[in-house]
């Protein structure tokens, strides 16, 4: 049996009741600082300030980082948000790297190398204009402001030029370009071996007929190690009169030739094609780009063999000529073939030497002749 607790004891007359329910609260209590008070929540962190120093720390993207801070650095002030300093920095950093970007595009970027051949949208002229090399698109006629590179030389003394209509007097005509690809850079010889072999199909575009052109030099720009930093991708290839000025656009179109020299013409555009892209290099120091070359020369003499023979437009005077063209550029290919192979630099040369004075020159101005083409030497590229 569970036994109930005992009553409790009486209250002695005087003393104060049992205990009643609490009272309101009174005043916080003070403490070493004061009174304790409650902690406003802090504004929201701007995220256009955040995105601004972030993106301004990736060199591709400084552009969009430096953009996003001055916007920041507007609308913090209406929005109240916290990331002014972070704002701040992003406009900072962002403009000293577009900054130097830019001057380092300027200063190191632009490098012209100047060879020599042996063997898209037209846009049409411009105004006279002082533009820079970078300006320059497909057709353009002008003058670089210090002149072409000496003879030798590879390198153009400024990155300035005064655009001209072509039927002004001027010195060069940029005939094309291209855009290189990938991420690293590739080095100076990889990238003047893709040069050589990507502007020789814009040259034929240009002018199909490169024997008909006259005294003039090819040359082309290509991006150096600071310039692919930089994010610079862009081959500009273009000619350049060797001795004196030009007065026209040496632009070539169908409308020059008949429906059999147009026929002539394409079918051997494989093998200039192949002649345009050798090597300005010594072919004893590059074995590498010799032998490479001498495969393209294997092929695209062997395709302008076969496209000639299989063309049954020539008139009778011409078909003769035109098959002994064929056999002499089918020897050649045979000769190149086996110098593609060769595995040291004399190897080559003796392998080259079968060519012998028999590398076609005869055939092709018997042909040229007989299809009343300007012959070979009379406005061929200059050597």
């Amino acid at each position: 049996m569970t036994v109930p607790p005992p009553p409790p004891p009486p209250i002695p007359p005087g003393s104060p009741g049992p205990p009643g329910p609490p009272g309101p609260p009174g005043p916080p209590a003070a403490g070493p600082y004061g009174p304790w008070q409650p902690v406003a929540p802090k504004p929201p962190l701007s995220g256009l300030a955040v995105a601004s120093l972030v993106l301004s720390l990736l060199v591709c993207l400084a552009p969009v980082g430096l953009v996003l801070g001055i916007v920041a650095l507007v609308r913090i002030p209406r929005n109240g948000k916290r990331g002014k300093g972070l704002a701040i920095a992003g406009t900072a950093v962002g403009g000293a790297v577009v900054a130097l970007a830019a001057l380092l595009l300027v200063i190191g970027g632009v490098r012209f190398s100047a060879w020599t051949v042996e063997d898209g949208e037209v846009f049409g002229p411009r105004e006279p204009t002082s533009a820079s090399l970078f300006d320059l698109r497909e057709d353009d006629c002008f003058t670089p402001d210090d002149g072409l590179p000496e003879p030798g030389g590879d390198r153009l003394k400024s990155t300035s030029a005064k655009v001209v209509p072509c039927d002004e007097t001027h010195r060069g005509q940029v005939y094309g370009s291209f855009e290189l690809r990938g991420e690293t850079f590739p080095g100076t010889e990889a990238i003047v071996a893709e040069t050589h072999k990507g502007c020789a199909p814009l040259l034929h575009d240009f002018a199909l007929d490169t024997t008909a052109l006259p005294r003039v030099r090819s040359y082309y720009y290509h991006p150096d190690r600071v310039g692919w930093a930089s994010g610079n991708r862009t081959v500009l290839c273009w000619i350049g009169s060797a001795s004196g000025s030009l007065e026209k656009s040496l632009r070539q179109g169908p409308a020059d030739w008949d429906d059999v020299q147009l026929a002539y013409l394409t079918a051997m555009r494989a093998a200039g094609e192949a002649g345009v892209s050798r090597p300005a290099d010594d072919l004893r120091n590059d074995l590498d780009g010799a032998t490479a070359w001498a495969g393209r020369m294997a092929a695209g003499t062997g395709e302008s063999a076969r496209s000639l023979r299989a063309e049954d437009g020539f008139p009778a005077t011409a078909r003769g000529p035109v098959a002994a063209f064929a056999d002499r550029l089918e020897k050649l290919s045979a000769v190149m073939g086996s110098a593609a192979k060769a595995s040291n630099a004399q190897e080559f040369e003796q392998r080259m030497g079968a060519i012998g004075t028999e590398d076609g020159a005869r055939e092709e101005r018997d042909v040229r002749a007989a299809l009343g083409l300007v012959a070979p030497g009379g406005g061929d590229l200059a050597g």
